[in-house]
């Protein structure tokens, strides 16, 4: 495989689409049934798809990263340095910019607790706040601030989980990769059909259970990715078997394991597309890598419009937001995400340094 390819492409439209998606409830009402719920038979529709493509391209390429690391410090390194820098930077423009949307007054608003736990809780991953003072009431999704970023606690989940079996010598090892997969798949198996018949025991709390649902809507794509890391040599990427797996993920609508033919139809056809020899596309490498901007940036933009164009329509969210979240994640990238990246080639080299001195 080489290593042209139009995975940057593919992210950013997940992201886009994850846009589109919101835009829908941001105008209308957090009922608002999002575009392709129906035909997908999946709750988010559009933008659950758009997640379960995130997280299958990043299953491929967070395993990839862990298996070529020189070290566990050199793989945590490049993922504190891809997320934490864009993250903080969009919680505290937001925060900012709540100054002048909170119904609240200026010492007011600076004077609630809530306005400084936000940046804090948001990094935390576990503990994201998703409302400031004041914020939004009036919208149609009223006080959520940035819905969008739940999923990346799950995503560090995952990185941790790739990073262990990558220490334990598993990733690299075919038998004990083989055993994982196969461990997985039982946990899995077993893991839904408990939340499928409710079999659980009393003292485990709601929150155990949604975090277990959560887990099993995320993880498994993660998974795939891996999947098809570990057996990229043997992977049969054609157009014949993405149409096949198409077809029998329409056919099986309706049955207990449909979500799990939408997982690898869209691994199949995420991959095929994304090792395709599109050189249209080559170029588009060349920009940078804007989904990442796009994902943290795109609800609290989508929430402005709505904010100053009251009664505005789902498509008419999407006219404004776009250019709008497009322009400020390609700012994001140039000035904070690729150059905090950048400092990878020189941590690692320090730290090599300083075990080398503490070694001697």
């Amino acid at each position: 495989m080489h290593r042209d390819n139009n995975f940057n492409f593919i992210r950013a439209v997940a992201a886009f689409a994850v846009l589109v998606s919101h835009a829908f409830p941001i105008a209308w009402g957090s009922r608002t049934v999002q575009p392709f719920e129906a035909e997908l038979h999946m709750h988010g529709g559009l933008g659950t798809l758009a997640v379960i493509v995130f997280f299958t391209v990043s299953g491929y390429f967070i395993t990839q990263s862990a298996v070529r690391s020189k070290s566990t410090f050199d793989f945590w390194t490049a993922r504190f340095l891809r997320i934490y820098p864009g993250l903080f930077i969009s919680l505290l423009l937001t925060v900012l910019l709540g100054v002048g949307l909170s119904t609240l007054d200026f010492a007011q608003y600076f004077s609630t607790r809530g306005t400084f736990s936000y940046v804090p809780s948001g990094l935390s991953l576990l503990w994201v706040q998703y409302e400031l003072p004041g914020v939004f009431d009036g919208n149609p999704f009223p006080q959520l601030v940035n819905g969008s970023l739940w999923t990346l606690f799950y995503e560090v989940l995952c990185y941790v989980m790739v990073s262990v079996l990558a220490v334990l010598g598993i990733l690299q090892s075919k038998t004990a990769r083989a055993a994982f997969f196969a461990t997985y798949l039982v946990l899995y198996v077993v893991a839904k059909l408990m939340l499928m018949s409710g079999l659980f025991p009393g003292w485990v709390s709601k929150g155990a259970i949604n975090f277990l649902t959560h887990l099993l809507d995320l993880s498994p794509a993660f998974v795939i990715g891996m999947l098809f890391y570990a057996y990229r040599d043997r992977l049969p990427l054609n157009f014949a078997i993405c149409a096949t797996l198409l077809a029998c993920t329409a056919l099986s609508a309706n049955t207990p394991f449909y979500r799990e033919m939408i997982l690898f139809s869209v691994a199949f056809c995420t991959f095929y597309i994304g090792f395709r020899s599109l050189k249209v596309l080559y170029p588009f490498n060349n920009l940078g890598d804007y989904s990442y901007g796009i994902y943290i940036y795109a609800f609290p933009i989508e929430q402005l419009v709505a904010y100053f164009f009251n009664g505005i329509s789902p498509l008419g969210i999407i006219a404004i937001a776009t250019p709008l979240t497009i322009g400020i994640s390609a700012a994001s990238w140039h000035t904070i995400e690729a150059p905090a990246l950048a400092l990878r080639s020189r941590i690692a080299p320090l730290m090599s340094m300083k075990r080398a001195k503490v070694s001697t």
